[in-house]
């Protein structure tokens, strides 16, 4: 150590850091709960009921679940749209390349009716959010 640094082991006496040489106010013991909640013992002893939801909070929960729902029915009614053979064809009819030579919708053809059914999708789940 010739540029004046100090060495570790002249630090801590080269022994492990917890120095049974040292006095016992410089050393802990580790904390144990015996399996219960420690923070109990510091409330009094008194064990508090849990809080119930207000009503405010089942309500908006509720309303949760009616919109995803009415999500999963735009989405159906949307694939039911898109599979019709008539809003299909009008759909593809002025766009190139989305049928192939035997007449069966192209991959082309399939992506473009993915993203008009989320288009149906969007506009009908905000259509349902509206309602609620």
């Amino acid at each position: 150590m010739s540029d004046g640094a100090t060495d570790l082991s002249d630090l801590f006496g080269g022994g492990p850091v917890q120095n049974p040489s040292l006095p016992q106010g410089t050393t802990y013991a580790p904390i144990t709960t015996g399996g219960a909640d420690p923070f109990i013992a510091l409330s009094g002893g008194q064990v508090q009921a849990p809080k119930t939801l207000q009503q405010h909070q089942t309500f908006s929960s509720v309303k949760n679940i009616i919109r995803s729902t009415l999500t999963y029915v735009a989405f159906f009614l949307a694939a039911m749209i898109i599979s019709l053979p008539v809003p299909r064809n009008l759909f593809l009819q002025y766009i190139p390349n989305t049928y192939t030579s035997g007449g069966v919708v192209s991959y082309m053809g399939a992506a473009v009716l993915g993203g008009i059914a989320l288009a149906i999708t969007y506009v009908l789940s905000t259509l349902f959010g509206i309602l609620i």
